[in-house]
């Protein structure tokens, strides 16, 4: 777990493996709970198990994201080794990063949006449970300076 759990998230940059687990740690008791105590074919049952799937599939989305291609993936030992691929351009990794960091984006925000409606319980963390819009601190300043030259907002 992260080691500041009030730690307050600005950009995609700054989402974490540990900040995930939290929400996932905070959620599956409670949903745990709706499984054991309605059966299997009520409504509240399968919407808890719904809403448990949905949350394991962006945990599991936005972890490779995070922690890059290759995770938990092993390679078959047997199998021919991969055929070496050129080396990318600087502008074809700036891509990709602009690329992976949308996406933690997109998951994170999600995560968000299934967690909010406990935003009054006991245990919610408010200073990193909540939407980023921004993937880096450079895109948030070209975003306001971009508004800024269109005439959308006066500078004081």
């Amino acid at each position: 777990m992260s080691s500041d759990p009030e730690r307050t998230l600005h950009y995609a940059v700054d989402v974490t493996v540990d900040d995930a687990w939290a929400i996932i740690n905070f959620l599956t008791p409670r949903l745990e709970s709706l499984e054991r105590t309605y059966d299997g074919g009520t409504e509240e049952h399968r919407t808890a198990a719904a809403l448990g799937e949905a949350m394991s599939v962006l945990f599991l989305a936005l972890e490779l994201e995070i922690r890059g291609p290759g995770v938990g993936r092993h390679r078959n030992r047997s199998a021919a080794p991969p055929a070496v691929s050129p080396s990318p351009t600087e502008d074809e990794r700036i891509v990709e990063k602009k690329r992976r960091l949308t996406r933690i984006a997109e998951y994170w925000n999600q995560l968000c949006g299934i967690v909010r409606p406990w935003s009054e319980s006991k245990g919610y963390d408010r200073a990193r449970w909540h939407p980023v819009t921004f993937l880096n601190m450079a895109a948030e300043d070209e975003h306001h300076r971009r508004v800024t030259e269109a005439g959308l907002r006066r500078t004081p």
